[in-house]
């Protein structure tokens, strides 16, 4: 996360969060994810696109970031 963090600098607020902390766990239930998982939310939390579990692959993240900004 923190390469993508650098690459969107300005565009993107980055957060990773520890799914064994109470807080993580809550939000690993909020959004329907596995322990592991990735969200993309916009600033009023409404979720713009989601992957659960361990098959993120960079450029998958990366396609999905991009077209979560260009607003598809």
């Amino acid at each position: 996360m923190h390469g993508f963090a650098k690459d969107y600098e300005g565009k993107m607020q980055f957060a990773v969060e520890d799914g064994k902390s109470d807080a993580g766990k809550g939000r690993i239930e909020k959004y329907g994810l596995d322990i592991h998982g990735m969200v993309i939310t916009d600033k009023d939390d409404k979720v713009l696109w989601k992957e659960s579990g361990h098959l993120q692959t960079k450029s998958g993240i990366k396609t999905a970031i991009d077209k979560v900004l260009s607003g598809e």
